[in-house]
């Protein structure tokens, strides 16, 4: 796993709120946080202190001349995918972002881009994938496989042997029970508790978790 302290200064991708998190984060672990690059024209020049120092464009040009590393502050799954995918075209690196009161297991696997928040804890032989979010206080058990741009809301528990797909979104306070499979691109609702496996592309909500939709593919 790389870890924050050892990789430099860093620029976070999103201003949002979302964003000012992850800023924090790497400020927790010791790192220089040059400023944000944000897409939004009408976003304040200034954050948390730190310039807002472009857009996209101005990441690129600067990825031509420097090294830049960049850390995801994106909340959504998709747009936050869609950004990596600027950067890495681009050839600028994307970091792990992990905040120091969070609880990682020296055997877990965590891939480029992945934010995990304060609190959280991520239990011994655990996967995730790139660009993923754990949020504060989520916890992700034994063995379980986080997939790329999924995202666990604050307060998520996964027992173990969970899969969670690609770009798929748990809600806060929602539980998983051990060795279910979440699909891709679904979405578990906030307070939900899932005791059996969700297909890709649905909306599971309540206790126990029932399909209440199939939602939109935005490949």
């Amino acid at each position: 796993m790389t870890t924050p302290a050892n990789q430099g200064s860093a620029i976070v991708y999103g201003a949002s709120g979302h964003g000012r998190v992850v800023a924090d984060i790497l400020r927790a672990s010791g790192v220089e946080v040059e400023g944000f690059v944000d897409d939004d024209p009408h976003s304040d020049r200034q954050v948390l202190g730190l310039n807002i120092l472009g857009d996209g464009e101005w990441l690129a040009e600067q990825a031509g001349r420097r090294l830049v590393a960049v850390a995801l502050g994106i909340g959504d799954n998709f747009d936050r995918r869609a950004i990596a995918e600027r950067c890495v075209t681009a050839g600028v690196r994307l970091l792990t972002a992990v905040h120091p009161s969070a609880m990682i297991a020296p055997s877990v696997r965590i891939s480029p881009g992945v934010v995990i928040m304060a609190h959280a804890v991520v239990n011994a032989d655990a996967m995730v994938g790139q660009g993923a979010t754990i949020n504060t206080g989520a916890i992700v058990e034994h063995d379980c496989r986080i997939g790329n741009f999924a995202h666990l809301s604050p307060r998520v528990a996964i027992g173990g042997h969970v899969q969670v797909g690609n770009l798929s979104w748990l809600g806060i306070g929602s539980t998983v029970i051990a060795n279910i499979k979440i699909g891709a691109y679904s979405i578990i609702g906030a307070g939900a508790t899932v005791l059996h496996d969700v297909d890709d592309w649905v909306v599971a909500v309540g206790t126990p978790a029932r399909v209440l939709r199939e939602l939109a593919r935005r490949i």
